[in-house]
């Protein structure tokens, strides 16, 4: 039986918090590449954050909405902090972690879902934007966001330009993208928890030049604050 898309990284998620700290999802891409992720990443402390995290944490102002929030790291710095902080995720799993660990407003929700509105800022950290699948998807989700924030609300999140990689197997595959007619960063995965694996997703790593057009082409503004060799960089998108 195949679970829905996200449901082995929820069940990783409860492993790891029951004690095994040795949890792990494989995930596996469509051209058979696969590689392991270890949850105890998604429960570092604010000390372990990375420059780019602390940057984003630091730059939160007012009414946060956290979006794929997973078990709730940021927003309980946040809430340290004294700011008002809505987490959401798809995953009930991260969502009963975090209402345990004591992140005060959840919801198990997509962000188009939501009831709430009037947002300060929204955070979407761990490349959290992925979740919008391709670039149709991310100007959705663009305009969907105007909606839900204040004139001055601003959304803060971090991607992957996936070109600065020297991988020979990676750099096939963005070409592959283009060849098929696809922008180079949508990625197809399935995940893996103890044998059971989970539906087959698509993610987005959008490069900073990509989503400063998207931005502009939906009437916002997209500036790039900090941007590490490696590839990971952090926009702040200004209404």
């Amino acid at each position: 039986m195949t679970l829905k898309s996200m449901e082995p990284f929820g069940l990783a998620l409860k492993d790891y918090y029951e004690g095994n700290l040795k949890a792990k999802v494989i995930i596996h891409r469509d051209d058979g590449y696969k590689d392991d992720y270890y949850i105890s990443h998604c429960f570092r402390s604010p000390s372990e954050f990375s420059f780019i995290e602390k940057l984003a944490v630091s730059s939160c102002q007012g009414k946060v909405l956290d979006i794929g929030a997973g078990v709730g790291p940021h927003s309980l710095e946040l809430q340290k902090m004294g700011l008002e902080v809505w987490a959401i995720d798809i995953s009930s799993h991260a969502c009963d972690i975090m209402k345990k660990r004591g992140v005060k407003n959840v919801q198990c929700a997509e962000v188009y879902e939501l009831d709430e509105s009037n947002f300060d800022t929204f955070l979407l950290m761990g490349r959290a934007i992925g979740f919008v699948e391709d670039l149709t998807g991310l100007k959705r989700f663009l305009n969907h966001s105007k909606k839900l924030l204040n004139l001055e609300g601003i959304i803060l999140l971090d991607s992957f330009d996936v070109r600065t990689t020297t991988v020979p197997k990676h750099l096939a595959y963005h070409e592959n993208n283009r060849q098929l007619g696809r922008y180079f960063g949508e990625i197809n995965l399935q995940m893996e928890f103890k044998g059971k694996f989970g539906e087959r997703f698509k993610l987005l790593f959008i490069d900073p030049q990509t989503l400063i057009r998207c931005a502009q082409e939906v009437k916002m503004s997209c500036e790039i604050l900090f941007k590490e060799e490696n590839g990971n960089f952090w926009p702040g998108s200004l209404l």
